[in-house]
This record gives C-alpha cells, structure tokens and sequence, in this order.
C-alpha cells in the first residue's frame, strides 16, 4: 500500500491551495475535503516560507491540524513536505506521510531524493502551464485572424472606376481588428454614397458595432441618400440600439459624378480637406454630435460643386494623432502641408502619408486605427 501524499497548487485568485494529486486511500480522503489558506497547516507554512520541512511527529508540531485525521480515520506521524519551486516561483507544495503505526521517521537523506522529484515535478508543472498558455493563444491568435477575416470584408475590396473621377482608401487597425470603416454606396443616375467613420472603443466590441454599422448605411441610404437625413436616421437607430454606450462619429457624402457635385452631412467627425488649384480648406465640418448619443439630432448638409483636379480628403483622428518620442503629435498642420504638396495620384498620396507617419513616428505603437479615403475630379 503506498504512503499517503498529496500535491497542492497554489490558486493564485484566491490565494489558496487546492489539493490535486492525492495517493492512497488516505489522500483521495484529503483531496476532496477542503482548500487550504496560505499559511494554514503545515503544507500552507511550507508554500509561505518556501523552505522544506521534516517533522518526526506531526502531533507535537504547532502548525498540524488534526482533524484531517478524525475525519479519514487515519494516524499521521512522520511528515516530509517540500514547495515545488521553479523560476523563483511558488507553484504548490508535495507532502509525504508515514502513518503513526509504521514507527518510521523521514530522515535528511530522504528529504534529499524528495526535493530531486519536487524539483522534476515542479518543472513538469511549469512547462504544462506554459503549453497551455501557448495553445490558448494560438487559439486567440486564430480567432482574431478569422475576425480580421470577417472584418475585411464587410469594407470595399475594389474603389469605384469613373471617367470623371479617381479613388483610393486605406484602413489601418490598431488592433488586429478596429472600429474605423468605410464604404462606397452607388445609386442611380452616376450618384455614388461616401461614408467613412470611427466607432468608439478598440478591438472586437468596436469592430463588430463597424460591420452592424456598414449595413445599416447600406440600407438606410437605399431609402434616401439625402446626407442629412441619412445620419439622422442612422443616429436614431443606434440611440435605440443603445450597445453599451458605444457611438460613432461619421461622414455621409453623395457625390453627383455627372455634374460634379458634393452634399455632404457630419456626424461629430473631423472635417474633410478640400484642395483646389490655389489652396487648402476645411469643409464639412461637424454639424452635430456622434451618432448614438442624443436621438432626435438634426443634421446639417452642405454642397460644394467641384472642378476639374479638386481633390477631396476624409480621415480619422488615427492621421493626426500619432505621436513621435517627444510625444508631438503629427497635427492637422503637418497633414493639410503634405496634401497640398502632393502632385501624385490619390493611391499615391495615401502610401505616401502611410510611410510619412511611420516615419513621424519612428515605428512606435500605433494606439488609434487609422483610415484615410481620398479622390479627385479628373
């Protein structure tokens, strides 16, 4: 019959230990009776110490606790119980007993061999542990790279192709996936619906309120592509939707390709950039809050009619806010001077921002997504 033992590990939630590893008869007894706090008992002083104990009679040591032995029916005598140590850390603790009846007491050379095993059955925890937490992420990594999937394609995989016209749009997220979108919607007689926006928040939560969103201007806009009464209508849906406090901030444009012209309607977003032959100019600036927070909002619409080589740009705060290690942002200031300064394509301009923030910022973290859609009257 083997000796009674047991192998605790620490609960590092509750700061407890909890049997897991029980031989004999005698120790499956212990090992669905009760956790041990740290400190309690003679395993639980062992894990705070961290030092190895060798106890001749377990009824003459002040930490012992009887009652273990009125409950199972057995006689504790000798006690050999060590902490399983690995990396300067405190896993759990093994305990060996001798029953009183054996006579027999746990000498030094049998600690010795036990903390040779304590140390191998410690190390085999640790790297179970770590495998673990490498098949979890790699689970994670998956599950984020199928919702990064799933993400991309709710945004356009193609800009719209016009005589007129030409377009480009980047999104880059912070996280693997992100709350900024954007989207090209036709309609009839050469119209074309633009909206670009940022949701609240970072990560899933916000890139599965982007995908509701995305279809929620597809349809809406189908109804009336007027700007104005499509934020309105867009804010109410989501003030009734009301998904734990998150909103969004977003542009609606419908540009008349045929005859050149632009309405546009801002919900809380930042202004688009107008840049003509001799200058540059904020226009459609924020004529209401973000969608989501107040229902009933009314939304103001502006038209500009364009010429030939205007160039409009839509973007998130993610372009202006990067910070370089002087924690100086990339600013408004720096953006309007590289657009108006650009003679390239509007697939161009936005590599080349891309690259001048990078560069800005010297490659450190991104903290915002950024997304930035740009086109020009041909």
């Amino acid at each position: 019959m083997p000796m009674p033992a047991v192998l605790l590990l620490v609960d590092e939630e509750t700061d407890e230990l909890v049997f897991q590893i029980a031989l004999s008869d005698v120790g499956e007894k212990i090992k669905s009776m009760a956790r041990l706090k740290i400190g309690e008992a003679i395993a639980g002083t062992v894990v705070k110490t961290g030092e190895s104990i060798i106890i001749e009679d377990a009824y003459q040591h002040p930490k012992f606790n009887p009652d273990f032995d009125k409950k199972t029916g057995f006689q504790t005598g000798s006690i050999l119980c060590s902490p399983l140590k690995t990396k300067g850390n405190i896993l759990g603790v093994c305990e060996v007993i001798h029953g009183k009846n054996l006579g027999r007491v746990f000498q030094q050379s049998d600690l010795e061999i036990f903390l040779l095993l304590c140390d191998s059955a410690a190390l085999a925890i640790h790297n179970a542990r770590m495998h673990l937490v490498l098949m979890e992420n790699q689970r994670m990594e998956k599950d984020m790279e199928f919702a990064q999937s799933v993400q991309e394609s709710f945004l356009p995989t193609s800009t719209p192709q016009h005589a007129h016209f030409t377009f480009a749009a980047q999104t880059h997220a912070a996280q693997v996936v992100g709350g900024d979108y954007y989207d090209f919607i036709p309609f009839e007689n050469d119209m074309l619906g633009i909206v670009l926006g940022d949701v609240s928040g970072k990560g899933v939560p916000a890139a599965l309120q982007m995908a509701r969103l995305m279809s929620d201007f597809r349809y809406i806009s189908q109804l009336d592509p007027a700007p104005e009464k499509v934020l309105a209508q867009i804010n109410n849906t989501l003030c009734e939707r009301s998904y734990r406090g998150m909103f969004t901030t977003a542009v609606f444009c419908l540009l008349d390709m045929k005859n050149r012209k632009l309405n546009i309607a801002n919900g809380g977003h930042l202004s688009l950039l107008l840049k003509s032959k001799n200058s540059i100019q904020e226009i459609g600036s924020a004529s209401g809050t973000p969608l989501g927070i107040l229902p009933n909002m009314k939304y103001n619409q502006e038209e500009h009619c364009l010429q030939s080589g205007d160039e409009i740009l839509i973007f998130t705060d993610g372009v202006t806010e990067p910070k370089n290690k002087q924690q100086e942002e990339f600013g408004l200031g720096r953006l309007k001077n590289l657009f108006a300064n650009h003679t390239g394509s509007p697939e161009e301009f936005l590599q080349n921002l891309k690259n001048t923030i990078k560069q800005f910022t010297e490659d450190a973290p991104q903290f915002d997504d950024l997304t930035a859609l740009t086109f020009k009257t041909l």
